[in-house]
């Protein structure tokens, strides 16, 4: 892998110049930290998945639909 280019250098200085993204990764930080084996809040999981979709430079794949017939909750 290869040196960041300055676009992706200029990138990372702006998203660590956000409150919202520091506060983001705060939470992720005291959530991973849990120590009593619980599990994790769904919130703090969608916090931590809309952070992570937010950092990815990437546009997701398309993925084809999977048909199911029998579906049980």
């Amino acid at each position: 892998m290869g040196m960041l280019s300055e676009e992706e250098k200029q990138e990372i200085r702006l998203l660590a110049g956000s409150a919202e993204i520091r506060e983001e990764f705060r939470r992720l930080r005291s959530a991973s930290n849990r120590g009593d084996g619980g599990a994790v809040p769904i919130d703090h999981l969608l916090s931590f998945l809309t952070a992570m979709t937010r950092l990815s430079s990437l546009p997701a794949r398309p993925r084809p639909f999977v048909p199911y017939s029998k579906v049980r909750i």
